[in-house]
């Protein structure tokens, strides 16, 4: 794992909110800054750009989407998911198609303002080793090289919040700015989030559709993104993933969370006890239901 502030946290949550942005070709013009003769200040290894051979061919890259979240989801155990990302942190996953047979290495790739380089973060270090919950491989993965498609998304690690004139993704062949809306995204501060009224029925039979809710607020001072992982334990299984989850909220505001399940009871046992258990950064709840047999 590198030395930077990157941490793998246990903590179950509700989901990874994103932001989608338009897609792009590497190439053209990236707007300059404002002072063009502003020197790029030093920074620390572990922030900087790694350098790698260059491909052996033109690569042809296409950027298909980019995603802010300031959390990622991914498998914390064989059998659970949780969320990763701390408050002074967010991450941008930028997911590019590549049109030729060359398959860039990921160090060439970087995220870039007028003061900083970020290198993506190794496939390795994420969770599952590269595979995020609901995305698929991240690029360079073990599971991406052993796909046939070129399209995978790389994830980077900034400070939360990143205020900069220019954001610019590079990769062999050009650069992609993201626009004013991305920007704006990652200039927001960190906020807080609560959970109440979190309700399930206590008994339900099996087969039949159940649903759980909460209500999620933000009650912090900025606008910001919910972000945990839901788990499921029982009836059957000792836990099991279930859903990662994001919710955007303005300062001050709450909506409530819902999600639907239809248990089932097996091999003539019952009933049993099931429990769904949503985690997020600072807290966690969970709710008890019994699944009988219908009467």
């Amino acid at each position: 794992m590198p030395s930077s502030s990157y941490t793998r946290r246990g903590a179950l949550s509700l989901g990874g909110s994103t932001l989608a942005l338009l897609a792009g070709c590497l190439g053209g013009q990236v707007p300059s800054s404002e002072d063009e003769s502003a020197t790029t200040e030093p920074t620390t290894q572990t922030n900087q750009a790694k350098t790698a051979p260059p491909t052996t061919e033109s690569a042809d890259v296409t950027v298909s989407n980019v995603e802010i979240t300031p959390e990622i989801v991914g498998l914390d155990s064989p059998d659970s998911i949780g969320t990763v990302g701390e408050r002074d942190e967010q991450f941008v996953l930028v997911t590019i198609l590549l049109g030729g047979e060359s398959r860039p290495a990921v160090g060439e790739f970087s995220l870039s303002t007028d003061e900083r380089d970020f290198s993506p973060i190794p496939p390795d270090d994420l969770p599952a080793y590269g595979h995020l919950w609901g995305r698929g491989p991240a690029y360079g993965s073990r599971a991406f090289e052993d796909k046939a498609g070129l399209s995978g998304y790389l994830v980077f690690q900034v400070p939360k919040p990143l205020d900069a004139s220019a954001v610019v993704f590079d990769g062999p062949g050009g650069q992609y700015a993201l626009d004013s809306t991305a920007r704006e995204r990652l200039a927001r501060p960190p906020t807080e989030f609560a959970v109440s009224e979190v309700t399930a029925p206590e008994t339900v039979e099996s087969m039949t559709e159940m649903s759980i809710s909460a209500s999620i607020e933000n009650v912090g001072s900025h606008d910001g993104t919910f972000v945990g992982a839901l788990n499921r334990v029982g009836p059957h299984v000792a836990y099991t993933p279930v859903k990662r989850v994001s919710v955007e909220l303005v300062a001050g505001a709450s909506t409530t969370w819902t999600y639907s399940y239809r248990p089932k009871l097996t091999g003539g046992n019952g009933p049993m006890s099931m429990r769904f258990k949503l985690n997020w950064r600072d807290g966690r709840v969970s709710t008890e239901t019994m699944v009988e047999w219908p009467s």
